[in-house]
């Protein structure tokens, strides 16, 4: 039985640096709990601080809509879409013809990354349709990640957004079997609901692609799951893919995940325990016991498929308004090859870092780099071997190396899986 608790939270706002995974820099945390109850959820490890009954009690914070608005404010955006704005610009004749001279903008996450923001809950209290109408009225643009098809309710707000700015909600996607899928993900939408959501999504112009994470050894990762998955998002006009493996972090995560095993695959049950038996406080699992059972890496197969098919293994950064172009372009291209020669290559970390370093410095840096002088640019604090990347950028308008970086990752896949 769904239990739901309303209170005041003094914070729902998470910011980070963006990534491959979204390129959200405002994460926005409106549920602890979630109903879908899905086995795997990492969310009901302790190291979140949750709820013990994480499935069934789904604790509200009901004046998320009131918090997001207020940090807005702080930063000195103007909900342009309301008649009535509570600024001076209330007092100008017209603000539909004056520019108006705003913060650079950012992708807003609506989701805290563990609590589904369109589980049934959200039925009955509409507190993400609320956020998104904020999103709107400041004219921000939002990404969204579900497993649930009730997202479609709010189809009328999301295609208003996205004509205007960006609106990309995707959906996790682990298993094609739906009685398998219904194992693992009780409470969440089917495997096909979500498929015909992407279609509609698509259809109407949002942005869409495909989680495909985690991806469960042994029962996601099998040649057959992965083709259907794949198959079906080329089908239904998915944007990218992003493949990767399952994290069992010790306690009550593994502990759930490897009871709903011993019941419905037994025999599986011995393999995880070696898989899994490291403890390692993130979950990952023994490199050295993958290695030794032959388990493929996820990614690397996914990698291998979404190349084969056609679909990206990585959304398309958006880049908000008023801020650098060049600069998030060149840093989606670092964080990208890093992404590549990290996870597909398995290259050294201290190349990966340094790609990664230089990728947070641009996000960050007050000056377009494409108006800087050669020696200008020799004294950023960037790597020199990063330094060609970004000239041929700057150039060209495109990434050679990135390019054949990925033809080169997908030859290296192809001999490997």
């Amino acid at each position: 039985m769904m239990i739901i608790e309303k209170y005041k939270a003094k914070s729902i706002i998470r910011t980070c640096s963006p990534s491959v995974f979204s390129w959200g820099e405002a994460y926005l945390n409106t549920y602890q709990g979630c109903y879908h109850d899905c086995k795997y959820c990492d969310g009901k490890s302790e190291s979140y601080y949750m709820h013990a009954d994480f499935g069934e009690r789904i604790r509200i914070k009901i004046n998320a809509p009131q918090l997001f608005e207020q940090f807005l404010k702080k930063k000195g955006f103007i909900p342009l879409h309301r008649k009535k704005t509570s600024t001076l610009v209330d007092f100008l004749p017209s603000k539909d013809s004056i520019q108006f001279h705003q913060p650079g903008k950012f992708l807003v996450h609506i989701g805290g990354g563990v609590c589904d923001v369109y589980q049934p809950a959200e039925k009955e209290i509409k507190i993400t349709r609320k956020l998104l109408q904020i999103v709107y009225d400041y004219k921000f643009p939002v990404y969204i990640l579900t497993k649930n098809k009730l997202v479609l309710r709010d189809l009328d707000l999301l295609k208003k957004i996205n004509k205007e700015t960006y609106a990309n909600v995707s959906f996790t996607i682990t298993l094609a079997d739906e009685k398998v899928q219904k194992i693992f993900e009780p409470r969440a939408s089917t495997t096909q609901e979500r498929f015909e959501a992407i279609k509609k999504l698509r259809d109407e112009g949002i942005h869409s692609g495909v989680y495909f994470y985690p991806t469960l050894p042994f029962i996601g990762d099998t040649d057959e799951n992965m083709q259907l998955i794949y198959k079906q998002a080329k089908k239904v006009g998915a944007e990218f893919i992003y493949c990767f493996g399952l994290t069992l972090k010790p306690g009550r995560n593994k502990k759930e995940f490897f009871q709903t095993l011993e019941k419905h695959f037994p025999s599986l049950l011995p393999k995880y325990e070696k898989l899994y038996g490291n403890e390692d406080k993130y979950g990952t699992l023994d490199v050295d016991q993958a290695t030794k059972i032959g388990l493929p890496w996820p990614e690397v197969k996914g990698y291998k498929l979404g190349y084969e098919y056609g679909i990206p293994y990585a959304v398309k950064r958006y880049i908000p308004e008023a801020r650098f172009e060049k600069n998030l372009k060149l840093s989606e291209i670092l964080l990208k090859m890093a992404f590549v020669k990290g996870f597909i290559l398995k290259n050294s970390r201290s190349e990966v870092w340094k790609l990664t370093k230089a990728s947070k410095f641009l996000e960050n840096f007050r000056q377009d780099i494409s108006k800087l002088k050669k020696e200008e640019l020799e004294k950023l604090s960037i790597s020199k071997k990063i330094h060609p990347y970004i000239l041929e950028f700057i150039k060209e308008n495109r990434s050679h190396y990135l390019e054949e970086l990925e033809e080169n990752a997908y030859k290296a896949t192809s001999k490997e899986v």
